[in-house]
């Protein structure tokens, strides 16, 4: 792959890294280019949530914003759907080295599990996470914990989306080797078209499931599990599959477009999460098994979806198509892409971190642990006490874990 700064085309970031140039924690599968500032997505994405779970708990007023600081979920799941997908479908339509699936799932086990195993023991050790010493150990240990009413909101909370995440991991592969015998070997344009309908149909059937059992039962643990997630993978799947098919070629007009100008889908974001914040007056906040549960109603859970999506996708857009431009200078800011390198770090401790420093009771507040200054500036004294502890978890984590295992990945 040669390197290119044409926004014309969508062959790679501006400057592309390919997995014989990019160092071995973060290298792509062998002959893919990565997509750097995906990085700083991923760090945009933890302290949105990061700033989520502070804002509720502190319930400080600021929580018409930071109520929607869950959409960096939503986030998440498109760059994992973009980054996994592009591989499988680059090499059906460009004749790059197609991901084996041995080797494929080696990445991700090195990738997602050691370090989430590290957090998990630690965390349950102190200050002491429900349910991980049990006879249930397994379960967490094992990415099961969404399965049950009993289990969803014990060990470390946050990491619920991480058995959506496993379950994607295991089924992309069976999904593009079905989606490659069904196309078959016709035109680039029908094999794209066809794949963004059957994305299409899919986060369709999500959505109309999510929404089901938000208004039948609002508490119902499906809500969680990754069925109802798929519509949150699918955008990014969707941007897999056109910067596949259009790399080294020139874009579509529309696209050409917001590759050159990325203001346009970064205003796009901004206005559906403003939509969400203004729009969507949830959730409820109630006590359940234990544990304070969210709920929405069937609109709210619907209308949060679609504008999360929206979100997601305007911001990886901006990440991945085109290169150049004062906008992708300053979403390369480097403190911002380090973040992103420890990001799952942050995302894995910043939790249990709060709730101990918090001990939130029946129903949403936060009575503070130990550290009293803090009670006078709470949002405030919250967000730094929690922002710079789990900063300093997160990066022992990266450096001594999860960038020495993951140089085994090949």
């Amino acid at each position: 792959m040669t390197a290119t700064t044409d926004v014309r085309s969508v062959a790679a970031p501006a400057a592309p890294v390919t997995s014989e140039t990019a160092p071995a924690a973060v290298a792509p599968p062998p002959g893919h280019p990565r997509f750097p500032l995906v990085d700083s997505l991923r760090a945009i994405a933890a302290l949105a949530v990061l700033f989520f779970h502070v804002g509720y708990l502190s319930n400080t007023g600021v929580g018409g914003f930071l109520s929607h600081g869950d959409a960096g979920v939503a986030l998440f799941f498109a760059i994992s759907g973009f980054l996994l997908y592009r591989p499988f479908v680059s090499a059906r339509l460009n004749g790059a080295r197609k991901p084996t699936v041995p080797a494929y799932l080696r990445r991700r086990f090195l990738r997602i599990v050691p370090a989430y195993w590290l957090a998990l023991t630690v965390l349950a050790i102190y200050p002491g996470l429900p349910g991980v010493f049990t006879g249930h150990f397994w379960v967490y240990y094992g990415f099961a914990q969404v399965y049950s009413d009993g289990w969803v909101l014990n060990g470390i909370g946050a990491a619920w989306t991480l058995c959506s995440e496993v379950i994607f991991y295991l089924v992309l592969p069976f999904y593009a080797m079905t989606v490659a015998a069904a196309i078959g070997r016709r035109s680039r344009r029908w094999q794209m078209w066809a794949e963004l309908g059957v994305l299409t149909l899919i986060a369709a059937a999500s959505l109309a499931y999510r929404y089901h059992l938000a208004v039948t039962d609002p508490f119902d643990w499906m809500l969680n599990a990754f069925p109802t997630q798929l519509d949150l993978f699918a955008p990014g799947m969707a941007l897999a599959v056109i910067s596949a098919a259009y790399q080294g070629r020139p874009l579509p007009r529309v696209l050409d477009v917001m590759a050159r100008r990325p203001l346009i889908p970064l205003a796009g974001a901004v206005i559906a999460y403003a939509l969400a914040a203004r729009l969507i007056h949830g959730p409820e906040y109630f006590s359940f098994g234990g544990h304070i549960a969210a709920f929405y109603t069937g609109r709210q859970a619907l209308a949060r979806a679609l504008l999360y999506g929206a979100t997601a996708t305007g911001l990886l857009m901006v990440a991945v198509l085109g290169g150049g431009g004062r906008i992708r200078a300053a979403l390369g800011w480097r403190l911002l892409a380090w973040l992103g390198l420890i990001s799952y770090g942050i995302y894995l401790w910043h939790q249990p971190i709060l709730d101990w420093l918090c001990q939130p009771e029946v129903g949403v507040g936060c009575h503070v642990h130990g550290v009293s200054v803090i009670r006078h500036h709470l949002f405030i004294g919250m967000a730094a006490f929690v922002f710079l502890s789990t900063l300093v978890c997160a990066a022992v984590s990266y450096y001594v874990v999860e960038r020495p295992i993951l140089r085994f990945k090949r």
